[in-house]
Formats: C-alpha cells, structure tokens, sequence
C-alpha cells in the first residue's frame, strides 16, 4: 500500500511504542569476604536486559567483599547492571563514617582485619571502574538509560532508610527525609520498603517500611518499585491505583492491593498437610537450582495503572533467590539497537528452565 507524506501511519507497520524488557532483581547479598561460598544458589543462567541489586552488596562494607560482589554481578547475563548502597555498605556514606567512625572503631577494625580502605573514596573508586563492564552504581537522584534493546529508562534510585541502629544511610523519625521521584520514573530502587509493602519485621512484628517513600510511591505510581532490607518479607505484590476526585482536587487512592508470592510459598508452614510440604520442598528444590524465580503476573491494559513492587532480598532461607521479571519500557527516540530483547528471547535454554510461577493464595495486604 502506498502512501503520501500526509497520510497516517498504518497501525499495522508502525513500531509498538513499548519495548519488552526482562529484568533480574535482588537486593541484600551480604556478601562476605571470608564465605567460601557467598551466595546459596547458582548464578542464573537465563538472560536479561538489567540486573538489579537493591543494596547491602556486602555484609561488613569492606572491599574484599564489594570486588566479590563485582566479579559476582560481571558473571550475570545482562547488558546492564544497576546497584545502589545500604545501610551495611557503609563506607559509601562519607558524612555517616567521617562522624561516627571514631579512632577506636577504626583501630577495632584493624584488629579484625576489615580491608575497609578510606572511608566514601576507595569503595566508591572500584565501582566507578566497573561501569567498563556495564555494572554502574547508583547514588541518590535520577538516572536516565538507552538500554541495547532500543528501550528507554528512567530510574530514581536511594539508598536511604529509616534508622535502626547506627549504620549508613538512615535518618531518624525528627530528620525524615524527602524522597524525590520524578513522575516520569519507569523504575523505583530503593534499598528498604515503603510502609505496608513487604516490609513485616519477625523481630519487631511490625511494619518497618517508610511512610515517606510510600507517600512519593502513591504520589508517582512506578512501574517497578525494587527494594530488600528487611529480609524475611522477600515477596512481590501488585498495587492498583485509582484517582478519585473530590472537591476539585485529585486524590491518589488504592483500588486493590494483592499478595502474589512470598516467603509462604517457599517456607514450612506448622499448618502445611504432607502433600503441601512436599510442594514446596520440590518448589524450593527447582528455583534454587535454577537460581532465580520467574514472575508471571497481569501487567494490566496500562502498567501506569499499577504498581509491582518486590521485595528482592536474598539473604534469609534458601527459598529466596532473585527475581526473573518482564516489563514494558518507553522505547526510544534515538536510533538504538531495536533487535532482539531478552524479554523476547525464549531460547530452548531459557524455556527449558523458566518455570510457571506458583502463586500463594492471593490475600490483600493492609495498607
């Protein structure tokens, strides 16, 4: 069919506006030096788009421990990997180790032998050197990609939680603190959760997440809100959003939130019948083998509309490995390598080990 200058494009030639992008999530490695093995699964072998790691890369911030995390993340099958700090990748926060790290906790450190290097510098230095390898660190603010599948990101990231302890990057109730996403955010990483959201402590039984980052959550509706740091409420779950109008004035609301997968699903239950304990044991069996969980959830007619949020802490049971999950990005205006994506790519390999995800009973969270 031929067409003039003017006429509009055919529907049918004309490129989707969305790409599909295949994400790894995880968060909370706590890698540690001295480990013979540091992780307790395999290295996934299926591949993505963009490995992301929520923070606490390591357990005592050291740097033996973050080039083990580096060498771990360059073994990832991905084109582009994103990691931001927590509150035990301290060395990362120049103003918390220039003020509490005192001479005594220095010379403490010495004689435990923690490679710890000048606080906020040399830490900072091996991860900047790792961007040659497509490993990038991320501090607090808005960064913007142009992904090799030809998609588009835009990503806020922080590594700020509230305080608990004294370790790096936390604020105290009275300090608060503002966390500025920008509506056109495609992904949110945080390293600890927003309030209400897989943030269930068993120490405290309490919720542990921070109402100011729910507050910036609801206000801008992500696609993905990534996070870990509170290990035992590894999970993912679904929010979907409605704005209701009253007296003029646009007011964000949740229209339902729901549960799609957590530590239930993988852990013993002292209710479990046999049948459902040997579920779950062939279930914790296959994905830990596999080295990843593959989530398969109803993105919706408009992903703007709702809101994933994972939990992608790995450190707690060995039922709780990254997350495989698929996404629709903005593709972009640039002239970007538009082949193949990973999301795409359902080689025999990647069929062979992605699995139907085995949802839990679906309950809705409180919020």
């Amino acid at each position: 069919m031929t067409t003039s200058p003017t006429s509009p494009p055919d529907p049918s030639t004309s490129p989707s506006p969305t790409i599909p992008t295949r994400l790894l999530l995880l968060s909370d490695t706590h890698i540690r030096s001295r480990s013979k093995k540091p992780l307790p699964f395999p290295i996934p072998s299926v591949p993505a788009d963009i490995v992301i790691h929520a923070g606490d890369i390591t357990d005592s911030s050291t740097l033996s421990e973050f080039r083990l995390c580096l060498s771990y993340l360059r073994q990832l099958h991905a084109p582009l990997k994103l990691i931001i700090a927590g509150n035990h990748d301290y060395t990362l926060d120049l103003p918390f180790t220039s003020s509490r790290l005192t001479s005594s906790q220095s010379k403490s450190t010495k004689r435990k032998g923690l490679d710890l290097g000048e606080p906020g510098e040399e830490a900072k230095t091996l991860l900047s050197a790792a961007a040659k390898d497509g490993i990038f660190y991320l501090e607090e603010g808005t960064h913007h990609f142009t992904l090799s599948n030809g998609a588009k990101l835009t990503v806020y990231a922080s590594p700020a939680t509230p305080a608990f302890g004294s370790q790096g990057f936390q604020y105290t109730a009275q300090e608060g603190h503002v966390f500025d996403i920008p509506p056109e955010a495609d992904i949110v990483i945080t390293h600890g959760p927003p309030r209400g959201i897989l943030d269930m402590s068993r120490l405290t039984r309490t919720s542990c997440g921070s109402v100011e980052l729910w507050e910036a959550i609801k206000r801008t509706r992500p696609k993905v809100h990534v996070f870990g740091h509170i290990h035992e409420a590894w999970g993912a779950a679904v929010v979907k959003w409605k704005d209701n109008d009253e007296n003029g004035e646009v007011e964000v609301e949740v229209e339902s939130a729901k549960v799609l997968e957590d530590r239930r699903g993988v852990e013993e239950g002292w209710k479990d019948s046999k049948e459902e304990k040997k579920r779950k044991e062939e279930k914790v069996e296959r994905i830990v083998r596999d080295g990843y969980f593959h989530l398969k959830y109803n993105r919706g007619e408009e992903d703007a509309e709702q809101t994933l949020f994972v939990n992608a802490a790995v450190m707690y049971a060995p039922g709780y490995v990254p997350w495989l999950v698929d996404i629709e990005l903005p593709r972009s205006d640039g002239d970007g390598n538009e082949g193949g994506t990973m999301a795409d790519a359902r080689d025999g390999q990647a069929n062979a080990r992605s699995r139907e995800c085995l949802s839990t009973n679906l309950e809705h969270l409180e919020l």
